[in-house]
């Protein structure tokens, strides 16, 4: 079930009563309520919702341009591969996973070392902006900057979602 799914069931259920095992549909919506506009945002483009991708670039280029002090566009180019390296975290081989089992007999992926992470290098994220890699070295510190404050506001929704939800 896809995010928008799950989020309209929890607003229009009628069983609202405590159950020991499960959490409250009613909790899911109070804890998306407690994300900033950027972590909501990216939380509904995880979704694949296309205008939330998109907001959420331009709220971060938005902040980016104010903190940083850069331009719309390379605020923009640097906002959207830090948007995408945020939301696009796993192993590229094994989807996250870290491992296999086939045939009875674990095998660790050979991309990912079994961290289930993908590891992004300036050439991705040279990619991603559209720079070219010879000119990476003058975005880099500020990419950092930018990807600093895309996972302060991505990991601040789930924070808050755990915390309001128990």
């Amino acid at each position: 079930m896809g995010f928008a799914e799950r989020l309209s069931e929890c607003c229009s259920t009628s069983d609202m009563t405590m159950k020991e095992e499960k959490i409250r549909d009613v909790e899911h919506v109070a804890a998306l309520s407690g994300a900033s506009d950027l972590g909501s945002d990216m939380m509904r483009a995880r979704d694949y919702d296309p205008k939330a991708l998109r907001r959420a670039i331009l709220i971060l280029a938005s902040k980016v341009r104010t903190d940083i002090r850069l331009g719309m566009g390379p605020s923009q180019q640097l906002a959207t591969a830090a948007i995408l390296e945020v939301m696009h975290w796993q192993c590229r081989t094994c989807n996250g996973a870290a491992e296999r089992v086939i045939g009875g007999v674990r095998q660790v992926c050979p991309t990912c070392r079994g961290t289930g992470v993908h590891r992004w290098i300036d050439a991705d994220r040279a990619k991603a902006t559209g720079y070219p890699l010879s000119n990476w070295g003058m975005w880099a510190k500020k990419y950092e900057q930018v990807i600093a404050i895309a996972r302060r506001h991505d990991s601040a929704t789930i924070g808050q979602a755990h915390k309001r939800m128990g």
